[in-house]
């Protein structure tokens, strides 16, 4: 915001001095009398004194700064999840007039002490961070740091969290796959040592139960990187005498693969395999055949993290740990089977 006109003949007039000069002074374009600097200065304090700030057109009025700290693997930001909530929460502080200062750690650099000299070099007044299984071992520690913090994904770990509901969203799948008339199942998941994914597989398989089937018979590969081939997955389902009716897959890039290799394969969805999957902003409705998939709330996720750290930061009393939905949404991917044993 730009010095007003009128005030910079306020100055010009208390100081006894041309607008021209008192620009020059504020500019520092040109050598004055010191007499001449001090007179200026002082009518800017006796204005400042009598009518609040005078803003002298290199002042400015910065906004607070909010941390966003993710930790680094290969291609993170690529991923649909990442970028999706990255976006969210860029645009939610921005609309709060909030800065962001966005903070990537790599492994060596994760560590509590680490995140509080970042706290202290950026000046932030909050702290945002989506929780995978590498942020879990400082998690316990976040609720020492001398601001607002807001994990988003984890509901277990720390004070304050957004998550969906990986639970209900894994039970959901079975009881989807189930009322189709599927009773051989299989799972392709990340890795259980992330929170949410473990959630995910902990809540199939007792729905399973509940419905009367065997979760030890669910054929299950678990995957520890986005970068991993799933093709030892492939060929073991082509090649199994009575393989799943039913996928459940509870990663969206890891659908992608499954769905590229089966093809290769000679197998077709839904026609020989079923497929459901997790699913991140709709990267999966439009393959040849749609997937039918268990939406997460990502944008939401972002947008109640922010909601949730400002009003934290205001003062405002807001809930501990909130919990967000995911949406069924039937597509072509999932046939509906007449006649199954039970397993």
């Amino acid at each position: 915001m730009l010095l007003e006109h009128t005030t910079i003949k306020e100055i010009a007039s208390l100081a006894n001095v041309s607008t021209a000069t008192v620009s020059r002074i504020l500019s520092g374009k040109s050598c004055h009398r010191p007499a001449t600097v001090r007179s200026v200065h002082a009518a800017i304090e006796r204005l400042r004194a009598s009518a609040g700030p005078v803003l002298t057109g290199f002042e400015t009025s910065a906004p607070a700064c909010v941390g966003v700290v993710m930790f680094a693997y290969h291609d993170f930001l690529n991923t649909n999840y990442n970028a999706t909530l990255t976006t969210s929460l860029m645009e939610a502080l921005t609309a709060e007039d909030f800065s962001v200062q966005f903070i990537v750690l790599s492994a060596r650099r994760l560590s509590i002490k680490y995140i509080e000299s970042l706290i202290r070099e950026h000046r932030l007044k909050g702290l945002l961070i989506p929780e995978f299984d590498m942020l879990y071992a400082v998690s316990e520690q976040l609720a020492r740091l001398p601001i607002p913090v807001v994990c988003i994904g984890n509901l277990n770990r720390c004070g304050c969290c957004v998550s969906s509901d990986s639970a209900a969203a894994g039970r959901d799948a079975a009881n989807y796959l189930w009322s189709r008339g599927h009773r051989r199942f299989g799972v392709i998941s990340m890795s259980r040592s992330d929170l949410c994914q473990n959630l995910r597989l902990t809540g199939f398989h007792e729905a399973i139960r509940e419905l009367g089937g065997n979760p030890e018979r669910i054929w299950f590969r678990e995957y520890r990187s986005l970068d991993d081939s799933v093709s030892g997955a492939v060929s073991a389902l082509v090649n199994m005498k009575e393989p799943p009716t039913a996928l459940f897959s509870t990663n969206s890039q890891m659908t992608l693969k499954l769905i590229a290799g089966l093809s290769r394969c000679g197998r077709r969805v839904p026609e020989d395999i079923s497929v459901l999957s997790f699913e991140e902003n709709g990267e999966l409705e439009n393959l040849p055949v749609p997937v039918s998939v268990l939406r997460q709330p990502t944008r939401a996720l972002g947008e109640v993290a922010v909601r949730m750290l400002v009003n934290r930061i205001r003062g405002v009393a807001t809930p501990d740990c909130e919990v967000l939905n995911c949406s069924l949404i039937a597509r072509e991917s999932v046939a509906y089977l007449k006649e199954e044993k039970t397993i």
